[in-house]
């Protein structure tokens, strides 16, 4: 059972965690699951599988509808993306169970300094 304080302290850190993912359209895995492992020393599994029964049905369906209510919503798109995403999560997660935690955890970091270089050259770029 996790004591009051570090609940609250969970608590904190995904109130910052929200406020990216509304803000940034980023969150679960590029926030919450490095602060869940670094910080509150979950296991790379379990802070990945953590993150999404926190993230995808409160943040996902309360921000889409916010970008829905404001006509920011390519449906068409959307549409074709909803099955690749279905099945590619069904294939990454099998495929993360295979891993080690070690392992997982070092595919994720390469991944997000990889996309922060990528942002920052795209910043640099304008």
């Amino acid at each position: 059972m996790i004591s009051y304080k570090r609940s609250f302290f969970i608590f904190l850190m995904a109130f910052g965690v929200g406020l990216a993912s509304g803000l940034f359209g980023v969150g679960g895995g590029v926030f919450l699951v490095p602060m869940l492992v670094v910080v509150f020393g979950y296991d790379q599994h379990t802070a990945q599988g953590t993150s999404l029964v926190a993230m995808v049905p409160p943040t996902g369906l309360l921000a889409f509808l916010n970008y829905a209510a404001a006509g920011e919503v390519n449906w068409t798109a959307g549409l074709w993306i909803m099955p690749g995403v279905f099945f590619g999560a069904m294939a990454g997660s099998r495929l993360a169970n295979r891993l080690s935690a070690e392992g997982l955890r070092r595919v994720v970091a390469v991944l997000v300094f990889a996309i922060g270089l990528w942002e920052v050259s795209a910043v640099l770029r304008k």
